[in-house]
């Protein structure tokens, strides 16, 4: 899988490039034929009411869009999460189908399911402290 970085901050651009690697070769993505672009947006939580979020927008592309203004914790910790989203999308467990309005397929079932009960969100919540542990360990915090 590559992953592409549009990120203006060098010290956070380095930061999440190593992070995601990392989490992409926990994930078993490093021969993916998926492509990822990265952004940070600043108050991401406070204008969309998410600190993260993967968008398919290619047959084989995917945007993540990351919350700037995190402290390192929550932040990891969203990387983390979003990352197992991307891992959906590249195994095909979670398919967008888009026409009037967009429906969200799982496992090849359609879902239509709160939030929290969304079993791509289950995955992802179950995952992401597991894997950002791990990266607090690294950094010995």
């Amino acid at each position: 899988m590559d992953i592409t970085l549009n990120i203006r901050n060098k010290g956070t651009e380095a930061f999440v490039n190593n992070t995601l690697m990392f989490f992409r070769n926990e994930l078993k993505l490093n021969n993916s034929k998926w492509k990822l672009d990265v952004y940070t947006k600043r108050r991401l939580s406070k204008t969309d009411d998410c600190r993260g979020m993967v968008t398919k927008v290619g047959p084989q592309d995917l945007v993540m869009i990351l919350d700037s203004g995190l402290d390192l914790e929550r932040f990891v910790v969203t990387m983390a999460h979003e990352m197992v989203h991307v891992k959906q999308f590249a195994r095909g467990q979670l398919k967008d189908i888009k026409g009037r309005t967009q429906v969200r397929y799982w496992m090849g079932k359609k879902v239509n399911k709160t939030y929290f009960n969304q079993p791509w969100e289950l995955e992802a919540f179950s995952k992401e402290r597991i894997l950002a542990n791990k990266i607090f360990q690294i950094l010995d915090i």
